[in-house]
């Protein structure tokens, strides 16, 4: 696990990338690697997991002419090493990164991601053809930025880093912004920053470094296939599996356990492979809101060695502004919250941490799927369900990422304002149209064989890719901690993704055949229970922060943000907050954006002013 910052350029200075470097040592605090080979700089910082002695990059093959950079994991790496030892590559190191190296002088760029179970942001520099390739996981578990100009170009683990690129302008994405206010993260290829892009889950760059030219290529996009039943016993194989592998290091592992269906399979698994093994839950001083109990249940049934912390619920003018710096990008969840003062805590014990994030994409897991389950009008009873008195709904806008009537997404997925609103708070008014990305997105879904499929494969999209994984590895690494999720090993996504819908959900029941699997493990009562995310008194902590700074006018007129009015959004909170905060979504999600807004600003204003510092002056300065 490590962050990677890389760019071409003639006449960038060679020294900008120890600077940039520094910038993600919590990425990556056990060493750093550098490569440098004409316009092009590549380095990382690395946290040890696996050869911890060893492991050092960037790796090496064909004699020196393949150089390859990694964050990330590879947890086939010893399979596909033996392959390439009977092809007769010989290896220096036990470190997958190397793997990875021969991997792609064996099998070219597709034949060797086409082999790979892992989580990873890769960079292969071809010093024959002089081609740089970068590619992205299946689901997006790694994040990977770029930004090209007409004489460079920048790619790398971080927006701050990417960001500070002399390139790369404070301009904001219209559509990124609407977007963020409908569903408080941004969704595909398109950052909040309008010069910088994501390489997509599943997809592999190629950059012309003579002309700097990119390509783009999908390797990875789950199959939509016609049901298959799947019996249990290759279910529960599957599962293990992905448990098994996502449990290779050569530093100690946990679990967080929630007490949910979730994660408490993963831990039941984990625990029969690896006994003893560290589990850890966060707990809350309301009992309606805290689950520590069902995870302590979990815990003495499987034996593990268990951690319980409570969040404490006075700290929260403090933590948001330390949360929303760590996020790096813009992303209005109340959940990394007590996910960031969870994985501080982990970090004490151990280095990699097992997640159950995935599962209830995979195997249908949310309440609002069930608006799909028989053959009625989904979006009438979606409608009916956000707002019982309304008008009957039209159909006009169906074939969109954002609906309007009523406000949700493809999967069901309520948004947090509804264009009206959105245009009324955007300066520039709604964007309203497509991109290139939506309308990908959308002929994908058009393959689904069931509404229920493609609901969840909507969230798989874009709730998971750009909130869940963006949460789960942002608030991690803060803490120098690699989080994995099994459910996401592509064998048993695509089995999951293809059950028949009878065996995901029905009207009484979801995750189905996940339940029948998780019996053999755990306690009826374990199995049986609803699911329960986190749930905090949101309200009460908004009403407390706009009073901290002396009511919303104040706040806003100081944390401003590129694009949205802030009389209105003013009028806004106002009303809101004098109803007693109903749209309490929408309004952590403004909080958030401004909070990230001024930290990102800060920092990425510093580390530019520094890579542009004379070394002498840099030293002198820190």
């Amino acid at each position: 696990m490590c962050g990677l910052i890389g760019f071409v350029g003639n006449g960038l200075p060679r020294e900008w990338l120890g600077v940039l470097l520094q910038s993600m040592t919590h990425r990556g605090p056990d060493g750093e690697g550098v490569y440098h080979s004409g316009a092009l700089s590549i380095g990382m910082r690395r946290l040890s997991v696996i050869d911890i002695e060893g492991g050092s990059q960037p790796l090496f093959s064909r004699g020196g002419r393949v150089v390859v950079f990694q964050n990330g994991e590879i947890y086939n790496y010893k399979a596909l090493r033996s392959q390439l030892e009977a092809r007769g590559y010989l290896f220096r190191t036990r470190s997958d990164t190397e793997v990875l190296a021969h991997g792609y002088d064996a099998w070219s760029i597709d034949g060797l991601l086409a082999r790979l179970d892992g989580m990873y942001a890769i960079a292969i520099h071809d010093q024959d053809s002089n081609e740089l390739h970068l590619a992205r996981d299946r689901f997006g578990e790694k994040p990977l930025f770029y930004a090209l100009a007409p004489h460079g170009f920048a790619f790398g683990s971080t927006l701050l880093a990417v960001g500070a690129m002399p390139w790369v302008t404070d301009d904001i994405d219209p559509l990124s912004l609407e977007r963020y206010l409908a569903l408080h993260f941004v969704p595909g290829r398109r950052t909040i920053l309008r010069d910088v892009r994501r390489v997509l889950p599943g997809e592999r760059v190629t950059v012309e470094i003579d002309g700097l030219r990119l390509h783009h290529n999908r390797y990875f996009q789950p199959r939509l296939l016609p049901s298959r039943h799947v019996d249990d016993a290759e279910l529960t194989h599957c599962i293990e599996q992905a448990v098994r592998s996502r449990l290779v290091a050569d530093v100690a592992v946990g679990v967080f356990l929630s007490g949910g269906l979730d994660s408490s399979l993963v831990a039941a698994i984990a625990s029969r492979l690896n006994p003893r093994i560290a589990t850890f839950s966060m707990g809350f001083e309301d009992p309606e809101l805290d689950e520590s109990a069902a995870a302590r249940r979990v815990a003495q049934h499987v034996g593990s060695r268990h951690h319980e912390f409570v969040f404490d619920r006075n700290r929260f003018n403090e933590l948001l502004p330390e949360v929303a710096s760590a996020l790096d990008e813009p992303v209005g969840d109340q959940a990394t919250l007590p996910l960031f003062w969870l994985c501080r805590e982990v970090r004490r014990e151990v280095t990699v941490v097992l997640s159950g994030e995935g599962a209830d994409e995979i195997f249908a897991g949310y309440s609002y799927y069930r608006l799909f389950v028989d053959n009625g009008d989904w979006r009438a009873r979606l409608k009916a369900l956000l707002d019982p008195a309304s008008a009957p709904l039209s159909a006009e806008h169906g074939d969109r990422l954002l609906i309007d009537a009523p406000p949700c997404t493809p999967s069901g997925f309520p948004l947090l304002s509804g264009e009206g609103d959105r245009s009324r708070l955007l300066l520039t008014g709604s964007r309203g149209s497509a991109d290139c990305w939506e309308q990908d997105v959308l002929t994908w879904l058009a393959d689904a064989h069931d509404p229920l499929q493609r609901a969840s494969a909507a969230d798989i999209a874009t709730w998971l890719a750009d909130d869940l994984l963006v949460k789960v590895d942002r608030m991690t690494m803060a803490h120098s901690l690699e989080g994995r999720a099994p459910y996401l090993s592509p064998a048993l996504a695509e089995l999951a993704l293809n059950l028949p819908q009878a065996e995901r959900m029905t009207g009484a029941t979801s995750k189905v055949a996940l339940r029948r699997v998780a019996g053999k493990y755990l306690p009826d009562d374990i199995v049986d229970r609803r699911k329960q995310g986190f749930v905090l008194p949101m309200r009460r902590w908004l009403e407390a922060w706009f009073k901290a700074y002396g009511g919303p006018g104040a706040y806003f007129s100081a944390r401003g943000f590129p694009g949205l009015d802030a009389t209105r959004l003013t009028e806004l909170t106002t009303k809101d907050l004098a109803a007693g905060v109903r749209r309490e979504r929408m309004l952590f999600a403004i909080v958030m954006l401004l909070e990230w807004w001024n930290a990102f600003r800060t920092r990425r204003d510093g580390l530019a002013a520094d890579i542009r510092r004379p070394p002498l002056q840099r030293s002198e300065g820190g």
